[in-house]
């Protein structure tokens, strides 16, 4: 479900997985400083996305995004 209550499509849960997946990642520290980079700009990307559609609501600060 999102934060409204409703159900989630198939494209929404898939976001919201592929979003997990990027947290996990841009909260490692063993990865090269471009991986670093990058999966965090990917992360502050999807992050908007989920974000939008009200998937998720949290500030991402702590790994600094």
């Amino acid at each position: 479900m999102d934060l409204l209550g409703h159900e989630t499509t198939d494209v929404e849960r898939e976001l919201l997985r592929v979003y997990g997946d990027l947290k996990k990642l841009a909260g490692r520290d063993d990865v090269p400083p471009c991986v670093q980079r990058n999966v965090r700009k990917a992360l502050a990307c999807l992050w908007q996305v989920t974000n939008d559609l009200d998937l998720t609501f949290e500030q991402l600060r702590d790994l600094g995004v």
